[in-house]
């Protein structure tokens, strides 16, 4: 038997309702960003407003709270890419914040379409490679810098041309492969979720029975970058145990950020 069909009176009284739904999140986002100018101000009053004003942490932990809400019928990727545009108009009214990029990088769609989705319409500054690109968030603190995963940026970054940067968070944030395709450097406070992870830049490789085991390990040029579990410290078990009984590894913390989200299926 076929579906009774829906009266055109039913339909508008549908509409209606979407109507009265849409009004409801204006008002709610009306409401978050009058939040946000309150934060500004009380960081203007303060003096914190020539800082950083990405928190990958506090990002990362709305995020997941949202996504692991059960039985949500709204799309993961439509909710990340929503809280994302969120997020990167309440940076703006903060801060003005620039995105420096290589060349190469600006050139690559893929990878351009998702800084885009990530960080909105936040202007993006091209450079000549990656070791330009990180000493402009060097000089630019409330600034971040984004380099290809696999891009010669190790080199670089052990040289110090990203001064106290260090890598804040990972793109894309929904987990796709092993290895992200995208490092965010930048000098946003380093804090820890619950799930984190910790890059590292070595000359050489980890022992093989060296716990916890990398998540992933690439090879740039002479370096090698590795991606631990965990909110690790070089002052702390395991990584101070690491560097005295193998100083010639070279070992240097690039990072700590939030784990890509996985989504469970």
């Amino acid at each position: 038997m076929s579906e009774p069909a829906v009266s055109e009176n039913e339909l508008e009284d549908i509409r209606r309702e979407m109507d009265a739904i849409d009004d409801g999140l204006m008002s709610l986002l009306e409401r978050r960003f009058a939040a946000t100018e309150h934060v500004r101000a009380i960081k203007s009053k303060n003096g914190a407003l020539g800082s950083s004003a990405f928190r990958p942490a506090r990002e990362a932990a709305i995020l997941r709270r949202l996504l692991s809400r059960p039985d949500s019928l709204v799309p993961s990727d439509l909710m990340v890419r929503l809280w994302r545009s969120i997020f990167s108009v309440s940076m703006q009214s903060q801060a003005q914040i620039s995105i420096h990029i290589s060349k190469k990088l600006n050139a690559t769609m893929g990878l351009r379409l998702r800084i885009r989705d990530h960080f909105g319409v936040l202007p993006v500054e091209e450079y000549r490679d990656e070791a330009q690109a990180l000493m402009q968030v060097n000089a630019s603190p409330g600034d971040i810098c984004i380099v290809e995963t696999e891009s010669p940026w190790a080199e670089a970054f052990v040289e110090g041309k990203a001064g106290q940067a260090r890598g804040v968070a990972c793109l894309p944030f929904l987990q796709e492969d092993v290895v992200p395709k995208l490092l965010v450097f930048g000098h946003s406070p380093a804090e820890p979720t619950g799930n984190d992870e910790t890059l590292i830049i070595s000359d050489g490789k980890l022992p093989r029975d060296f716990s916890p085991a990398p998540l992933w390990q690439i090879k740039l040029g002479s370096r090698r970058v590795s991606c631990l579990p965990g909110f690790l410290s070089d002052h702390e078990s395991p990584l101070v145990g690491l560097n005295r009984s193998n100083a010639l590894l070279g070992l240097k913390i690039a990072g700590r950020y939030p784990s890509p989200f996985e989504i469970k299926s």
